[in-house]
């Protein structure tokens, strides 16, 4: 009965080990993913949009260059809506940013301010990389994707 219970104690820590290093593992890989996704912004996103419609589609080459192309079109689209929307949301964020200062002191309304700025100047970025529409793939890769696969 001991032995029995000690093997069935070290399954279960090895079960458990097993599924501690799955979950970190699946954790890990969303984490970049969402990393190449933010840091890489709208462009990233639409790509993986692309791709992954592409993969699960079984896209032909022409359809997946008339996929990109609609999804660049749209991505504009959005881009003139975000402009449009961009001042009623500077308004909303300044009132909420102001009912927060007002419940902090000296000390950490300096703090909050140079957080704010932060954020606004990555905004900013963000925004302002958003407007420039994202360069038409080189040409090559125009000419490889219209050739039958091998």
């Amino acid at each position: 009965m001991k032995r029995l219970r000690g093997c069935l104690m070290v399954a279960f820590i090895f079960l458990c080990g097993f599924l501690v290093g799955g979950f970190l593992g699946l954790a890990i890989g969303w984490t970049g993913f969402f990393h190449k996704i933010v840091k890489g912004g709208p462009g990233a996103l639409r790509e993986v949009v692309i791709e992954r419609a592409a993969n699960d589609l079984k896209l032909k080459p022409e359809q997946k260059k008339t996929v990109r192309q609609i999804v660049e079109e749209t991505g504009a689209e959005l881009v003139t809506a975000t402009v449009e929307l961009r001042p009623k949301i500077e308004e909303i964020m300044g009132r909420g940013e102001e009912r927060i200062r007002e419940t902090l002191d000296a000390k950490q309304r300096a703090k909050f301010d140079r957080f704010v700025n932060e954020g606004r100047r990555r905004w900013k970025a963000a925004v302002e990389v958003r407007a420039t529409p994202s360069p038409a793939p080189p040409p090559a890769e125009v000419e490889r994707s219209a050739a039958p696969p091998p």
